[in-house]
């Protein structure tokens, strides 16, 4: 069935761009933190960090027709009951969210856990990616 869950990146304007992953799920915060690892050489540019972050989280996935979906301030699709790790770009926290879902759609339910950037990616990130691990 696969390992699904969703992750995602808030920009300086509000908005979060989610990203299902079918594959990962209990890898998640190592997926995020390598993501933010191997974009931390453009963090003054929120446009190629953001992309960069997103390609990292993509992976090979790219040219298949499944594997990841993307939507913006919504959750695309049902993860397998983990949370929601949020990278938010101007407070440079990663927030821990719920995930949840009513008529509308996905939805995160914020928990008030948060971690400092440099915590969590010496906590999770792959030893030798970036300059920042």
């Amino acid at each position: 069935m696969g390992d699904r869950a969703s992750v995602g990146i808030r920009g300086t304007d509000g908005n979060t761009i989610f990203l299902y992953i079918h594959w990962g799920g209990m890898d998640r915060h190592e997926i995020v933190a390598n993501a933010i690892a191997h974009a931390m050489n453009r963090d003054g540019d929120e446009s190629y960090f953001t992309r960069i972050f997103i390609s990292r989280v993509i992976g090979t996935d790219w040219d298949k027709e499944t594997g990841v979906g993307l939507s913006v301030n919504k959750l695309s699709g049902g993860g397998d009951g983990y949370d929601v790790p949020v990278y938010n770009y101007t407070t440079k926290q990663i927030e821990i969210n719920e995930e949840a879902w009513d008529r509308a759609g996905g939805f995160v339910k914020h928990t008030d856990v948060e971690y400092p950037r440099d915590v969590y990616l010496a906590e999770y990130a792959v030893k030798g990616v970036g300059a920042y691990v």
